[in-house]
């Protein structure tokens, strides 16, 4: 099977679920179920999650599939990354990395994030390694557009 793209949206909203604790498979059973108010205090309730509950009625096997195995962002956009790193992995711009321009730097990730991160942005972002760091088992990164210069 190839890679199920989703929308930038559509991974916030799962990103956020499982933010808020929810795991995969009670994610999938509650959309199955139809049980919108499981999703009430995901973000303090800011997000609706109608979108995924469209989804997983019209295009169930895809959206199961994107969340058991892994999905592409068909567009990701600056503000998308700086949030998978926050949902995802509790990295938090300033805190655990610059923001220069239209730039994440000194991103320091393990080598599943890593993997988990080339896979899942859009190719309109490159990963750049800037340096590898053995004792903790990070690569610390770069975020940067694809069409800006090295």
């Amino acid at each position: 099977m190839s890679t199920v793209k989703l929308s930038q949206w559509e991974t916030m909203l799962l990103e956020a679920a499982r933010a808020h604790g929810l795991a995969d498979e009670e994610i999938i059973h509650k959309l199955r179920t139809g049980n919108i108010e499981a999703f009430q205090d995901v973000e303090g309730g800011k997000f609706d999650f109608t979108l995924l509950f469209e989804l997983s009625k019209n295009d169930p096997k895809t959206l199961e599939a994107a969340i058991r195995v892994g999905y592409q962002i068909k567009f990701t956009t600056f503000n998308g990354i700086k949030f998978l790193l926050n949902k995802r992995y509790d990295i938090q711009a300033e805190r655990d990395y610059q923001v220069t321009g239209d730039t994440l730097d000194q991103v320091r990730l393990k080598a599943d994030e890593l993997e988990w991160l080339r896979q899942a942005i859009s190719k309109n972002w490159r990963i750049v390694e800037l340096e590898k760091r053995a004792a903790p088992g990070e690569t610390v990164v770069r975020f940067e557009l694809a069409t800006a210069a090295s």
